[in-house]
């Protein structure tokens, strides 16, 4: 424990030193396991910080629901407080999608930060964790054409919705 406190120590010193960000941890590295295990994961699950994965996941509960993404599309005949109803299922789930996105987004640049500090003495921990990101950095990558799909029609028709009322 005492020589994972000196890493801490010497990491987010270094960090400080050159101007870099402590990319979000005040006071550990984030674990090397929860990178292993992100790995294996898709989805918010795929995130090794349990922060940004949290909001990812809290963004994501209900968003196939009718008061969000499986909304309606706002149409003449439902009516002004129908469509006023839907809109604002087309905005929650532009929002949950947004948040969606910026974790994912928050977990690139935490990377991009965790880059930058390598670690004094054993050089294991910086192969595997450049390993690990590396590796969620191509499945978040893989999907991010989906998501930003997903957001432009969830956009387009809030849009449209705001449009008939």
């Amino acid at each position: 424990m005492l020589h994972r406190k000196r890493l801490v120590a010497a990491a987010l010193g270094a960090a400080l030193a050159m101007g870099i960000p402590s990319y979000g941890f005040a006071t550990e590295l984030p674990n090397l396991s929860d990178f292993k295990k992100a790995m294996g994961e898709d989805g918010c699950q795929l995130i090794p910080f349990a922060d940004l994965r949290g909001r990812c996941i809290e963004a994501n509960a209900g968003l196939h629901a009718q008061d969000a993404c499986s909304a309606p599309a706002c149409q003449a005949s439902a009516g002004v407080q129908e469509n006023q109803r839907r809109r604002e299922a087309w905005n929650n789930c532009v929002v949950r999608r947004t948040a969606t996105e910026k974790a994912f987004s928050d977990t690139l640049s935490r990377f991009e930060s965790l880059k930058r500090v390598e670690l004094r003495g054993n050089q294991e921990p910086n192969r595997s964790y450049k390993a690990a990101m590396a590796a969620i950095s191509e499945k978040i990558a893989a999907g991010q054409p989906g998501h930003a799909q997903a957001l432009r029609n969830a956009k387009s028709t809030l849009t449209a919705c705001s449009g008939r009322i």
